[in-house]
């Protein structure tokens, strides 16, 4: 067995630790409000998830593996070497994290890790940055839903005769939130690549938000009128398990495609599959496997952290928050952006938080996750770029 098949063979390994870290980590998330509302016990619920998260890949596209594998970093620098030296970087912040309870994105763990190397490997040019004319109409549709947003609050302020500025505040972060999702729906604005990612960034955990409290306010009406609220709370507590599921279904569909990424980007970079080639089966079954045994190892701190660290949660807020999380995950996929789990996650609990009040939210938590989350794509860029330098001094590739 040559050097260049045992590289090979260590960079699967390696994109399968990455995946079973993302199970430790972001799959914890799907699985925190079933247990912080005693809907099911921890081994239960670890148990379910872990099944729905192996099915997600067969249910939905393969897209995001895509991105991942094609979309970041010019395939025609790709090695083994450069992939295992990437997924390195990623596998150490995300570990880091988890080790003190920190809940961080693994899929842009990964997409720093491959920046550090592509930079440290191929210079400014190996990475396909954002294209300035779709960056350009970006900024330009986000301008125009926070003014279209602003008006329609300043309108339903005016006829209920409340406060103005706080109505049209709210409708221009909703509109800017809301814009590039509502286009990319209809068909009329297609954004892809670094951008997507870049940008979800902050839209995935806000468009959480937005969807979980329209969904909890709904859902709250609905107990409003019930005569037996101890039935329903019951009710609840069953439907939990059922959007818990939904929600590591569609975290399946979208995180368990890492791995596949970088798989296929080393399968191509060996010569094995062509690079307009489709996905082998075997990869898309082995990632899948391993994200859920990561789930089944049990990310405790981090279940903690979002169970209790952020808002008091109710089965029905639970709920709420695990459909939503499951919906705003499951239109990421179907557009091949690869989003965290955590920031949407975050996101669907403080929306279903702020139901009752913003004084419901630990925003001292908040804050500190939001930090991590800024820190992990340059973090993990480094910690790549670093790891590249060391390897190619004492190895001299």
């Amino acid at each position: 067995m040559d050097a260049n098949t045992i590289i090979i063979i260590l960079g699967i390994i390696i994109a399968l630790a990455f995946n079973f870290s993302n199970g430790r980590n972001d799959a914890s998330n799907t699985i925190a409000t079933v247990i912080a509302t005693r809907a099911l016990v921890p081994r239960t619920a670890i148990i379910i998830a872990s099944i729905c998260c192996l099915a997600g890949p067969f249910i939905f596209s393969t897209a995001v593996a895509k991105t991942i594998g094609k979309g970041i970093i010019d395939p025609g620098i790709f090695t083994p070497v450069l992939l295992f030296i990437g997924l390195i970087g990623a596998v150490l912040w995300v570990n880091s994290c988890s080790q003190y309870g920190i809940p961080v994105s693994s899929s842009h763990a990964l997409v720093g890790g491959l920046i550090g190397v592509g930079l440290a490997a191929g210079g400014v040019s190996a990475v396909f940055w954002p294209d300035p004319t779709m960056t350009t109409w970006t900024i330009i549709y986000i301008a125009a839903g926070a003014l279209v947003g602003g008006l329609i609050m300043a309108l339903v302020a005016f006829l209920a005769h409340d406060k103005i500025k706080t109505f049209v505040i709210l409708g221009a972060c909703a509109g800017a939130i809301i814009a590039i999702p509502l286009l990319m729906i209809l068909d009329l604005f297609v954004i892809k690549g670094l951008l997507a990612i870049l940008l979800f960034i902050c839209v995935s955990p806000a468009l959480g938000l937005i969807v979980s409290y329209f969904f909890t306010t709904l859902v709250t009406k609905v107990m409003a009128n019930t005569r037996h609220p101890s039935k329903m709370n019951k009710w609840f507590q069953r439907a939990q398990i059922v959007g818990a599921g939904f929600q590591a279904m569609s975290l399946g569909g979208n995180d368990a495609q890492n791995a596949m990424g970088i798989i296929m980007a080393i399968l191509i970079a060996a010569g094995i599959i062509a690079a307009d080639g489709e996905l082998p089966l075997w990869v898309i079954i082995l990632s899948a496997v391993a994200i859920s045994l990561g789930i089944l190892s049990g990310g405790w701190k981090v279940i903690k952290k979002m169970g209790t660290g952020i808002t008091k949660i109710q089965p029905y807020q639970g709920f709420s928050a695990s459909m939503s999380g499951g919906l705003v995950l499951s239109f990421m996929t179907m557009f091949g952006v690869p989003v965290s789990t955590t920031h949407v996650a975050t996101g669907t609990i403080m929306g279903t938080g702020v139901t009752r009040g913003t004084g419901a939210v630990k925003w001292g938590a908040v804050r500190q996750m939001i930090t991590a989350w800024v820190l992990t794509i340059p973090a993990a860029a480094a910690v790549s770029g670093i790891c590249y330098v060391v390897a190619q001094a004492i190895f001299g590739f």
